[in-house]
C-alpha cells in the first residue's frame, strides 16, 4: 500500500515474539533500510528517542557509521538535505512522528517496541513483516478503516479541541458498542496517516476513557 504519510514504502519488524533477540530485530531492519539506500543512492537515517541506544548493537553501530543518526530532540539539520531510507528503533509515538516526518518521500522500516504499538501502522501502511517476508501484509478491517477514515477528517487540531473531541468520542462509543474498539490498530494507523505525536496522545486519552 505505502503512499499514506507521503511515505513510498515500509517495512517493520513487530514485537511479536519473546524469544526474538534484539539483535536479530536489528539485522533485519538493517539489511532491508541498507538495501533501500542502495536502490536510492541516498545516504539514510537512524532515528532513537535518545543517543547511545544504539551502542548495545552491533547492527545499529554499523548502520550508524555508514548513515546519519537523529532524535527528536537533535537539532534537524543533522540529517542534511536529499536523505533516503529512514530507521526508527522501537520509537515512542513522538520519535515515530519525527522518523515519518524525515522518510517522506522515500521509505522507513520500524523495529517495534514496548513503547508504543505499531500493529495499526503497518497494517495501513501495508508495511513488509520482515520476520515473515513472504506473507501478504495484514489490513485493517473494513468497519475500523471506516472509523479511521472519520477520524482522520475530525483530527485536524489534534483533538484538542472541542468539536473535534467529540466527534471522535462519538466514533469511537459507536465502534466500542459494536466490539470493534481496537486502540493499538487505531493509533497505529493515525500515526501512519501524519498525525501528530500530540493528536494520538490525545486520541488514546479518549480511546482509554471510552474503553473502561
Amino acid at each position: 500500500m505505502a503512499g499514506v504519510g507521503n511515505v513510498d514504502r515500509a517495512a517493520w519488524v513487530p514485537d511479536d515474539d519473546p524469544e526474538r533477540d534484539w539483535e536479530l530485530a536489528s539485522e533485519l531492519a538493517v539489511a532491508w533500510t541498507q538495501r533501500e539506500c542502495d536502490e536510492q543512492g541516498a545516504a539514510g537515517v537512524l532515528v532513537l528517542n535518545a543517543f547511545g541506544v544504539e551502542d548495545h548493537s552491533p547492527a545499529l553501530r554499523r548502520f550508524r557509521a555508514r548513515h546519519s543518526c537523529t532524535t527528536p530532540r537533535a537539532d534537524r539539520s543533522r540529517v542534511g538535505r536529499g536523505i533516503g531510507s529512514v530507521l526508527a528503533y522501537v520509537p515512542t509515538e513522538k520519535t515515530l512522528d519525527f522518523a515519518m516526518s524525515l522518510a517522506r518521500g522515500s521509505s522507513i522500516a520500524v523495529v517495534e517496541g514496548s513503547q508504543f504499538p505499531l500493529r495499526g501502522w503497518a497494517q495501513q501502511l501495508g508495511a513488509v513483516d520482515l520476520t515473515r517476508p513472504d506473507d501478504e501484509p495484514a489490513q485493517i478491517p473494513p468497519r475500523l478503516a471506516e472509523a479511521i477514515d472519520r477520524l482522520d477528517f475530525y483530527g485536524n487540531n489534534g483533538f484538542g479541541d472541542r468539536f473535534g473531541k467529540q466527534q471522535a468520542q462519538n466514533i469511537l462509543r459507536n465502534l466500542r458498542d459494536v466490539g470493534a474498539l481496537d486502540g493499538d490498530i487505531i493509533l497505529g494507523a493515525m500515526a501512519a496517516r501524519g498525525a501528530s505525536d500530540r493528536a494520538v496522545r490525545n486520541l488514546a486519552k479518549l480511546i482509554d476513557a471510552i474503553a473502561r
